[in-house]
């Protein structure tokens, strides 16, 4: 069963923020779209996995300068070409930052492809 799990962590920096002292939301946007672009690659076993949507975007609490966010994903569903996920941003025990987003598979000229390998959990085992 899949619980959750983390794919990338980030740090607060004084280079993060805007005068009202907390992060800006372009730069947790572009940390979240990074964090599941790697998810999406590693999940899927696709080398090209690129965005199609993240849904409506739900800052829930401010991130401050020291602060570590931490992303977790939950609930992926694999489809033919495509995986949705949800994407949670934490700091500490808190979430600051929830969202569903789909990545899609392509080849290099960027047409769809699909997603030949199981997903983790759906190999079959050794033995």
């Amino acid at each position: 069963m899949f619980n959750r799990e983390r794919v990338s962590t980030y740090l607060c920096m004084t280079k993060d923020v805007g005068v009202g002292g907390t992060l800006f939301g372009g730069r947790m946007m572009a940390w979240m779209d990074e964090a599941a672009g790697i998810f999406a690659i590693q999940y899927a076993g696709m080398p090209r996995m690129v965005t199609l949507r993240f849904d409506e975007m739900l800052f829930r609490h401010p991130v401050r300068v020291g602060d570590i966010v931490e992303f977790f994903v939950r609930n992926p569903k694999l489809g033919r070409t495509s995986l949705s996920f949800e994407l949670e941003g934490h700091v500490r025990d808190t979430i600051v930052i929830e969202t569903e987003c789909t990545f899609i598979s392509v080849d290099a000229d960027g047409h769809s492809l699909e997603i030949t390998r199981p997903a983790p959990g759906e190999l079959a085992e050794d033995g």
